[in-house]
């Protein structure tokens, strides 16, 4: 690692590692995303494809941030944390509603900002880019 002259680090050559995650009914360590975690690759649902996987606090990261998410081979949802009133693409997320993560996909969440949330964009395993992602 160097350190440059700002009060951000500078890398050269860094691996960040993947962690999986399995999505389940209640939110918890085994389908939350720690902060600062960048890659996330997602096993088989606990229960069926209402299970979900729980973004980290906007609070915890900074404006910017992207999580690339691969979903697993049944389909689940993407929720913020309970009771946190946080936003994916513009809908609160926090139980009320959630984002659809379709089997096999690649995701990738970026935090826009604290006020704003998270925008969450998808593309099939060839590359494809989805349809808008509407959290219902």
């Amino acid at each position: 690692m160097a350190v440059s002259n700002s009060a951000f680090p500078t890398f050269k050559g860094v691996n960040l590692k993947s962690i999986t995650l399995t999505p389940t009914a209640a939110q918890g360590k085994v389908n939350s995303i720690p902060s600062g975690v960048c890659s996330v690759r997602l096993a088989a649902n606990v229960n069926n494809t209402n299970d979900f996987t729980v973004l980290p606090p906007l609070a915890s990261v900074q404006t910017g941030h992207r999580i690339t998410i691969i979903a697993g081979v049944a389909a689940s949802e993407l929720r913020t944390p309970a009771s946190s009133a946080e936003e994916i693409n513009s809908e609160n997320c926090d139980g009320t509603k959630e984002a659809a993560l379709l089997a096999t996909s690649v995701y990738t969440v970026t935090k826009i900002d604290n006020t704003i949330g998270w925008m969450l964009e998808g593309r099939t395993a060839i590359g494809a880019y989805g349809t808008a992602i509407i959290p219902d």
